[in-house]
């Protein structure tokens, strides 16, 4: 790092001893991004790879009527039993309280801190003004290094479930040491939206709170119509859609790419491992 921003690290803890620890983000999404995208187009790479994958600790089902949400662990795939969130019910897992019965001995004196639920890890919520609107507990923790936060979302360029938003946000974890909230909403009612230990629930990603600052201090042009585009703005995009119209010439992105590498050793290009970096 340069300047004052400081070196990151990150912490991710789990509650539950069994769910598949995060994970940094994939570039090719564990394979199933198209291999020429990954070739050919760092931007996309770059956005898939960038942060840390968590997942849920159970296999779960949610489905909103319309008034009221339903939620059910799967067994096998299928619902176990349905379960009504209604009138702000806090939906547990089963097996929440032995977790916290199994706790380390130097734990023990603080568990009250989990009576407001039961004795329980919390899990679902529902908002009774809105029942399609549902916070999910992971049991996830996150710490981050002074100066950087986490931005929750949604999977970068996952395929996004019918009948499901998430809704994103930047969480201050260089001090709130705290379970990270999941804000979900279910979008189409009677459709039932499948959730997976084994597949990717959220994205955490860096963000320092320098960039966050920069942001609310930032000088925004837009313009519309080329009569009030600058000279040397036209002069570069002429450049390179000059170099993309022409056929002979593949992945002009990354042939640039490779150009700024062997004028600028200090070049590190976005989306490209240190160990692939265009030649």
């Amino acid at each position: 790092m340069t300047g004052s921003v400081s070196a990151l690290r990150a912490e991710i803890y789990s509650l539950y001893d069994d769910t598949r620890p995060a994970e940094a983000a994939s570039a090719s999404l564990r394979g199933s991004l198209p291999a020429r995208a990954v070739q050919h187009c760092p931007p996309v790479a770059a956005g898939s790879g960038f942060g840390w994958y968590v997942y849920p600790p159970a296999d779960f089902a949610l489905r909103w009527d319309g008034q009221d949400t339903e939620w059910t662990v799967l067994e096998e795939n299928e619902p176990a039993g349905w379960r009504s969130l209604a009138g702000g019910y806090d939906g547990k897992l089963p097996d929440a309280a032995a977790r916290l019965a199994g706790a380390p001995e130097r734990f023990r004196d603080d568990l009250d801190i989990f009576d407001r639920y039961g004795g329980s890890i919390p899990f679902l919520d529902a908002d009774p003004r809105a029942a399609n609107t549902i916070e999910l507990v992971t049991g996830v923790v996150a710490r981050t290094s002074p100066g950087w936060c986490l931005l929750a979302r949604g999977v970068p360029n996952w395929p996004v479930q019918r009948g499901l938003q998430l809704y994103e946000g930047v969480v201050e974890t260089d001090w709130y040491t705290s379970l990270l909230p999941t804000i979900l909403r279910l979008t189409e009612p009677g459709q039932v939206v499948r959730f997976y230990r084994n597949i990717p629930l959220m994205c955490l990603q860096p963000v320092h709170r320098s960039t966050l600052d920069a942001f609310r201090h930032a000088e925004l042009v837009s313009e519309q119509g080329l009569a009030d585009w600058p000279e040397d703005v036209w002069a570069d995009f002429v450049a390179l859609r000059r170099r993309r119209q022409d056929p002979e010439i593949r992945s002009s992105y990354r042939r640039e790419q490779s150009r700024r590498v062997r004028e600028n050793a200090n070049y590190q290009p976005i989306g490209v491992a240190e160990a692939d970096q265009p030649s």
